[in-house]
């Protein structure tokens, strides 16, 4: 489960930091701010990456077990 949880965590946290970062650098009033938003979107991304990793993780498990 720890192995696929680190993978998962890896994909996860790769796309949501940079969608965030996408949505930062789109948004002008935000760019303005680039140097403390950017890396803050980065954060956000990886800190919100962790608990799809586990749910995505736990259900790609439930299914492999179930066979």
């Amino acid at each position: 489960m720890l192995n696929l949880f680190i993978l998962m965590f890896m994909l996860a946290a790769t796309v949501l930091a940079g969608a965030l970062m996408v949505v930062v650098m789109a948004t002008p009033s935000l760019y303005d701010l680039g140097m403390t938003t950017i890396p803050a979107a980065a954060g956000i991304g990886v800190a919100l990456a962790i608990p799809v990793a586990w749910f995505v993780a736990r259900a790609i498990r439930a299914q492999t077990v179930a066979r």
